[in-house]
């Protein structure tokens, strides 16, 4: 288990986390707190130095750089998990071996003793005695055979279900590597990996990426537990529009981006129209009131593959079109040129 302290060093440990979280930018929401406890509990010393090296002067996290320290050094250990697993997958096959090789042995042996007795059987000067002798032995051997076959058939069962049971971890593991904590869409680390996937591709594809406006207004003026709220609300909104092969993850902070293959710059920019006039009517109500709070709008950025265009450039001109519609007065859409 990796967290073991007790009920007294946690209530410590959180405390010291909240100290440091009220020191920084970043939202107080569960990845902050998780990076800082680990922090301050000092179990995670990659994570401790990276922190270091980025505060130093004073410098102040904000939200992209603590869930890129979370993605790095916390999510890493669901990885280190995937490879646990894999090694007692492993080692579950190779017991399996071991237990067939002895199995075979055994058989083996009962063969030589069944080869044996039918060369004494052949004999016409058998006695009776001599008779009973060997038919007692076979009838050992077989009686053997049977206690090891059974016993290779329960371990075989048994190992079954465990191979059943690490195979579901496994997939399990793997899938957390790539999931946002927050807003349950793929993270930046599983957007990378289809973005990948997808310069092996030919035919046209869109990427969108979407940006909510003003956020650090909607933080100071609701609270970072809104915020989320904000955040969470766009992330619901992308996932309904957003179907099939298409991927929806978040970007960063508050920028979120959607892949989409096989589609045509038209076909982006009417699913980016889609998502920002979704977003501009939804209403989000306040922590702890009834009262709803509108006005929260998203820009975005289309940018359509151009032939062999690598994942970086298509990034950073779906990024410049975004730029382009917050300049040009946020809750809009801007194509790339």
């Amino acid at each position: 288990m990796r967290y073991s302290e007790t009920s007294e060093r946690s209530a410590e440990l959180l405390r010291l986390a909240i100290a440091q979280m009220g020191r920084h930018a970043a939202a107080c929401n569960p990845i902050t707190y998780t990076v800082w406890y680990e922090y301050v509990a000092g179990i995670n010393e990659a994570l401790r130095r990276d922190v270091e090296h980025l505060t130093q002067g004073g410098r102040r996290l904000d939200d992209e750089q603590v869930s890129e320290l979370f993605d790095r050094h916390v999510v890493e250990i669901t990885v280190e998990r995937a490879r646990e697993i894999t090694g007692q997958l492993n080692r579950a096959i190779g017991y399996v071996t071991e237990s067939t090789e002895a199995a075979g042995g055994r058989i083996r042996q009962y063969g030589s003793r069944l080869n044996a007795v039918d060369h004494h059987l052949l004999k016409p000067d058998m006695s009776v005695q001599d008779l009973r002798g060997h038919v007692e032995s076979v009838a050992r051997g077989t009686r053997e055979m049977q206690d090891v076959l059974e016993g290779l058939h329960q371990r075989l069962v048994a190992t079954r279900e465990e191979v059943d049971r690490l195979k579901a971890e496994l997939a399990q593991a793997r899938e957390e590597v790539l999931i946002d904590a927050l807003t349950g869409l793929c993270n930046r680390r599983g957007f990378d990996q289809r973005m990948e996937s997808l310069t092996h591709l030919d035919g046209a594809a869109c990427l969108i990426i979407v940006d909510v406006d003003r956020f650090k207004q909607v933080n100071d003026s609701f609270g970072h537990v809104f915020g989320d709220r904000v955040l969470r609300a766009v992330a619901d909104t992308l996932r309904h529009l957003v179907k099939g092969r298409d991927v929806v993850a978040r970007f960063g902070g508050e920028e979120f981006a959607v892949l989409l293959p096989e589609t045509t710059l038209a076909g982006g920019r009417a699913v980016a129209e889609q998502i920002r006039a979704q977003v501009e009517r939804v209403r989000i109500r306040r922590t702890g009131s009834d009262q709803p709070v509108g006005n929260i709008t998203v820009s975005a950025g289309v940018a359509q593959r151009s032939g062999a265009e690598s994942a970086i450039n298509l990034i950073q001109r779906a990024d410049a079109a975004l730029y382009a519609a917050k300049a040009n007065g946020r809750n809009c859409v801007t194509v790339a040129a």
